[in-house]
This record gives structure tokens, sequence and C-alpha cells, in this order.
């Protein structure tokens, strides 16, 4: 007889396990640029960037480059610029233009 309420509290346990996992899964959208590069990155080394505006848990503003491959790689090279950069603020105004179907991640070529 003692076994059924241990069972219980133990199945309990699980549940109340279950459900703070999930809520710790859907916390930490932080964000994806820990360091940004400041430097100028010519637009012929540039296919795409991606502009993610402020968030719940990401104070800042990112832009993410997808850069061009080189030596016909296929490896995928993606760099954070920071958006207070003079060409930062030259691709978030053109996204701002430009963006008419509201992507994040947008062609450079659309912008030149």
């Amino acid at each position: 007889m003692a076994f059924l309420p241990r069972s219980l509290l133990l199945l309990l346990l699980a549940v109340v396990c279950i459900q703070l996992s999930g809520v710790l899964a859907d916390g930490p959208d932080r964000c994806w640029c820990l360091s940004s590069l400041k430097k100028f990155v010519p637009r012929e080394e540039i296919e795409e960037f991606s502009i993610f505006p402020v968030r719940s848990k990401c104070v800042k503003v990112e832009i993410i480059l997808t850069l061009k491959p080189v030596n016909n790689s296929t490896e995928v090279v993606q760099r954070c610029l920071g958006p207070e950069t003079k060409q930062g603020a030259n691709l978030q105004t053109c996204w701002k233009r430009k963006n008419t179907n509201n992507t994040s991640t947008f062609k450079i070529s659309n912008c030149f």
C-alpha cells in the first residue's frame, strides 16, 4: 500500500522536471554575435546578409554577413558586423528601404 503514494510522488516529480526543462529550453534566446567586426568588408566578398532587430533577450541589432566561398570551398563562412559601423548603418538603411517582404536575409546585390 505504501507503494502507491511513492509512485504518485515520483510521477509528480517527473512531471515537474519535464515542465521546468521546457521552460529552460525556451529561455535564453541570447545574442548570436558575441563579437563583431569593426572593419570594412568589401562587398565583393559578401554574398548575403541578415539583420536581426533587438529581441527580448538580445538588446542589440545584429548583422550577420554570409561571405562568398573562397577557392571552391563548400564551407559557409559567416561574420558578425557591428551595426554602429558605417557599413553596418548602410546595410540597415538598404534593408529598411528595399526589404518589402520583411525577411531577415537579403542578397547584397539588392543594395548596390
